[in-house]
């Protein structure tokens, strides 16, 4: 990688951001261990960001790059997305890019209206590079980008995705745990999936006006879930809904059948020993250890000390929002077989 010049046959000069408007890219050299160590690559990226080397969106050659197998992992958040997402992460066979805020910028462009023609295939194609002779990319888009899946499917026409989800009573029990700077931004999420969907014609003014943070929290989840079955209906033989539940009672299991699913070649023996380091700490803070036993005491914690508020969350989604619900949007995808 020489520096100052981008190499966009090289997927180590990474598109770290893209301004729609100027329909140009903001590019960066990064190395594989970071891409590795980091949760999320976008605005809190371990790097040099303001010193991007622009480059124009039509000098990406959409087709004469090499592409490799791809999948995605979208999901609805709070359901363990970075935890199976690092799980898949295993060089060579697999690089994992979770959250690249590419994917974030064409989210935002769809909500405003603005035109994503040839911005959403240069990303792809960028996005898409192998890393490794043979190597697959597994792509994790953040969650607000679900409003863009179709479109990465269709510019990935051979790729499949899975889409992570949770329960309506784990989305509320992560919200509290959260910080009130994240817990501020519920309304404006929930707002936002909802314009995705049909879901709003269905519910009753009283639905659009939650009364606090938590329910609002209900409110996104349940819209969220409604836009989940959008794509799994319009994607059935490319796309498969998958519970958080299912990845925690067995982490391995889930796993390896994921990366059938997704068509990464990874050897079973392999993958399986890393996903055992893998969940064994927390997926955003790799130093601390964690687990699925762990994260339930955690939540029953949560859970015990906000009782109060979470029933009275309960039964105002109980009385105004889940009844509007598609059963297959409201209940929880079954174990795949």
């Amino acid at each position: 990688m020489a520096a100052g010049v981008p190499d966009l046959t090289d997927p180590h000069w990474f598109p770290v951001d893209l301004h729609v408007p100027d329909r140009r890219f903001g590019m960066l050299p990064l190395s594989e261990e970071l891409i590795e160590r980091e949760s999320f690559l976008d605005v809190r990226l371990d790097a040099p960001l303001a010193d991007a080397i622009q480059i124009p969106a039509a000098s990406v050659p959409t087709s004469g790059l090499r592409t490799a197998r791809i999948g995605w992992l979208f999901h609805t958040s709070f359901c363990g997305s970075t935890l199976l997402a690092r799980a898949l992460h295993l060089e060579p066979y697999t690089v994992a890019l979770r959250e690249p805020m590419v994917l974030r910028r064409l989210s935002d462009a769809r909500k405003s209206s603005w035109s994503v023609d040839g911005l959403l295939e240069a990303s792809v194609a960028m996005l898409g590079r192998p890393w490794h002779e043979g190597g697959a990319v597994l792509i994790k888009p953040t969650h607000v980008a679900m409003n863009v899946a179709g479109k990465l499917l269709k510019a990935a026409a051979s790729s499949r995705g899975i889409i992570l989800t949770s329960s309506v009573d784990e989305f509320l029990i992560s919200n509290l745990k959260k910080t009130p700077e994240s817990q501020a931004k519920i309304p404006v999420l929930a707002d936002r999936a909802l314009r995705e969907t049909t879901f709003r014609t269905r519910l009753k003014p009283a639905a659009l006006q939650p009364p606090d943070l938590i329910c609002a929290a209900g409110l996104q989840w349940a819209a969220q879930r409604e836009l989940m079955e959008d794509i799994v209906q319009a994607w059935p033989r490319r796309v498969r809904a998958l519970d958080m539940s299912t990845l925690m009672a067995d982490v391995a299991a889930c796993v390896w059948q994921c990366a059938e699913w997704l068509q990464l070649t990874i050897p079973r023996e392999a993958l399986a020993a890393h996903t055992a380091l893998v969940a064994a700490h927390n997926a955003k803070a790799l130093g601390v250890a964690y687990g699925p036993e762990a994260r339930a005491s955690e939540a029953a914690q949560v859970g015990a000390k906000h009782r109060d508020e979470l029933a009275h969350a309960r039964a105002w989604l109980d009385a105004h929002v889940l009844p509007a619900m598609r059963p297959a949007a409201r209940n929880d995808p079954p174990p795949w077989p």
